[in-house]
């Protein structure tokens, strides 16, 4: 007796997906020793490298890739998803936020990842790698525009102002990171302080430009900003 059609077609399915499954798994893993060879070796890490980091062999890793240039971006898409989703939850604010403790936390995050990753960073900034950078500016910024319009439509000011100030800034920490970078003449702490408080004065300029009298150190109005009680 022959097996029905419908079930054999339910097998052949249910293996090409386990194995789809398994080659999104292992191909994801080799992402990981990847980054973890741009990390130690620098933003030329060769594909050598990151196969020794993966445990096989050149030929086994590029059966995971259309090319190098695949591989690449793979890599750099993983890092800005990794730096995206660690800075993002200091964006958010709660009924005893303060300017400051927003800012710094914020900033803090991301001067500790140069710091730490400065390979990574480079990785980011080569073009080769497609718009790496430009992803993690434009994704930040747009949050960061969306928390500053917030607070602008609350104390009065025109929310237009929100999105050009907002690029503004990330693109003033990112320049100002790599100029850090390149120098180590100061200490990451001195540095952090200083790109914060740049921040704070611009912020606190532009409200007392329209009026309005804002504190580094006074909670935000919580209630008033999302329209609810506190």
């Amino acid at each position: 007796m022959t097996e029905p059609v419908e079930t054999t077609v339910r097998e052949v399915d249910g293996r090409r997906l386990r194995w789809t499954e398994h080659r999104a798994q292992r191909r994801e893993g080799f992402v990981v020793a990847g980054v973890a060879a741009v990390d130690e070796h620098g933003p030329s890490a060769s594909a050598e490298q990151i196969a020794e980091s993966a445990g096989v062999s050149r030929t086994v890793l590029y059966r995971y890739f259309r090319d190098r240039d695949d591989l690449r971006q793979a890599i750099a898409d993983h890092v800005v998803s990794e730096v995206v989703a660690s800075v993002l939850p200091h964006l958010e604010i709660t009924p005893e936020s303060t300017p400051r403790e927003v800012i710094t936390s914020t900033i803090g995050v991301i001067v500790e990842w140069l710091d730490e990753h400065p390979n990574l960073y480079m990785f980011l900034r080569d073009r080769r790698n497609g718009h790496s950078l430009e992803a993690v500016e434009t994704t930040l910024a747009d949050q960061v525009a969306a928390l500053l319009k917030i607070m602008m439509l609350f104390f009065g000011i025109d929310d237009e102002q929100a999105e050009p100030g907002a690029y503004g800034i990330v693109g003033f920490v990112e320049s100002s990171g790599a100029w850090w970078l390149a120098r180590r003449s100061i200490s990451r702490e001195v540095f952090a302080d200083g790109i914060c408080n740049a921040i704070w004065h611009l912020l606190e300029g532009t409200a007392r430009a329209s009026g309005v009298v804002i504190e580094y150190d006074e909670p935000l109005p919580f209630a008033a900003l999302t329209g609810g009680t506190p």
